[in-house]
């Protein structure tokens, strides 16, 4: 029976309830019998179809933006809504003296239909309800082709309930759209090692791209990992697959050559990709005592998380600290020279101090982790669930390294390359005043990484040997 159709078992068992005068006197069974067979059917069905199995996630995630949603624009989304309206007119950035390029033009893009047609901006939001849907069903598909289906369901989950991802939901932030293009690419790259299509590679090049577009500092990564490949071709081991990785990072930078060909055109410096770097390295690399890399703004009124404790001594700390180069980097030059200025400073304070950047470094990864610490603030209540999640995904990082490390002939291609990608982009991002929404974004990677590992290596047993005789000592 086990080569019956499920349905067709169904039919059998009404059949033989129905005719056979020795099983209609246990119809309750066969009853019993039918619900299970139908719930497996039912199980079988959505299984085979995420698309049906997470739409109730994606009713929860509709409902989030819509309740919590505020009015108005509040701190990032002004500058994401502001570049869209500028490419509906035809351009991205003012120019010349009010050049804008502190992030790329990837979510303003996305942005355009809304800003255009003067859509509400909840509906506008709830588009990231449908990318977080997404990212959840492609987790489940790559994790399908590579593992079981068990534990694409316990992936997928995990993804639909991570607590920082459902938080910025009725945010206009890139988050939820950064996440939905890694899991397409996830997705797309484990497509083209199992199925061997081509267009599969282009997709994943394409997303890549659109991604790097969406978050500059990929920029630097595709470069880095591209150098990586082209160097392990001398090597002639695997030295098919590094050409196909090769390729596609090839693709994902032509993806991005039409912006850098625009950054160059209105600034004259190749291979540009924003100005927000320069400030952001600068408060990375502070010498000060209390001062832990965290980005501040330029008024140095201590304005950010946590936003309920503030002081005039914290102030007076930044401005005694930072009023003298801020004063002269932003009063006296345009933006394009404030990013250098501020990467001059920052160089000069890596070279004179480099044990301090070094723990500036070491704070970003715990920021990253576990939302702290923050310079000259306490910490509210909230870090507890931070410590709990970011302690998981750290010592679950740990054990896959351990395991990828001690199993790397094994362990196959898409895995290889998605774990280049988000390590170098996780080191660089470590550079820079790092928050958890630089980790939260790649939770899709650790998620699809570790099931697979889960899935392909063998459990721990944990009961006790057989049971012996204790002798007197």
């Amino acid at each position: 029976m086990n080569d019956i159709p499920e349905n067709n078992v169904i039919k059998i068992v009404d059949t033989l309830a129905v005719d056979d005068a020795g099983v209609t006197t246990h119809s309750g069974l066969w009853a019993h019998t039918k619900a299970n067979l139908r719930w497996n059917t039912l199980r079988d069905q959505l299984m085979r179809n995420p698309y049906l199995l997470y739409f109730p996630f994606f009713l929860y995630s509709a409902w989030l933006v819509i309740y919590y949603r505020l009015p108005g624009l509040h701190a990032d989304e002004i500058r994401y809504v502001e570049l869209a309206k500028n490419l509906i007119h035809g351009y991205y950035s003012p120019f010349p003296e009010n050049i804008n390029l502190w992030n790329g033009p990837g979510y303003p893009i996305l942005l355009m239909p809304f800003a255009a047609l003067h859509v509400p901006l909840v509906y506008a939001a709830l588009i990231n309800a449908l990318f977080h849907y997404l990212s959840l069903v492609f987790v489940h598909q790559a994790l399908s082709l590579v593992a079981n289906k068990r534990t694409a369901l316990v992936g997928g989950l995990l993804l639909a309930v991570y607590p920082n991802a459902l938080s910025v939901l009725p945010l206009l932030y890139t988050e939820a759209f950064t996440a939905f293009l890694i899991s397409a690419f996830i997705y797309s790259v484990t497509l083209y090692y199992t199925k061997k299509q081509s267009k599969y590679l282009l997709i994943a090049g394409g997303l890549l791209g659109y991604l790097t577009l969406t978050k500059i500092i990929l920029g630097y990564v595709i470069v880095i990992c591209l150098v990586v490949c082209l160097g392990m071709l001398l090597f002639k081991k695997n030295r098919t697959y590094y050409v196909k990785s090769a390729t596609l990072l090839l693709v994902a930078f032509a993806v991005t050559v039409p912006y850098l060909t625009y950054t160059y055109y209105i600034t004259g410096k190749v291979f540009y990709w924003g100005n927000s770097g320069g400030m952001s390295l600068y408060w990375m690399s502070t010498p000060f005592e209390r001062e832990y890399g965290d980005w501040k703004v330029p008024s140095l009124k201590n304005t950010q998380y946590p936003y309920i404790f503030k002081s005039k001594e914290t102030a007076a700390l930044l401005r005694k600290n930072h009023i003298k180069e801020i004063s002269f980097i932003l009063n006296k030059h345009n933006a394009i020279e404030q990013d250098a200025l501020f990467k001059q400073i920052a160089l000069q304070n890596i070279k004179a101090h480099p044990l301090k950047f070094a723990t500036n470094y070491y704070y970003n990864i715990s920021r990253m982790l576990f939302n702290f610490p923050y310079s000259y603030a306490y910490q509210d209540s909230a870090i507890i669930g931070n410590i709990v999640r970011g302690s998981l995904m750290m010592w679950a990082s740990l054990l896959g390294m351990v395991l990828t490390i001690y199993n790397w002939r094994k362990v196959i291609y898409p895995v290889k390359f998605i774990l280049l990608i988000t390590g170098v982009y996780l080191l660089l991002s470590g550079a820079l005043s790092a928050y958890p929404r630089q980790l939260d974004v790649v939770v899709p990677v650790l998620i699809f990484w570790i099931g697979y590992l889960i899935a392909h290596t063998k459990l721990l047993n944990l009961k006790f040997v057989k049971k012996r005789r204790i002798r007197a000592v």
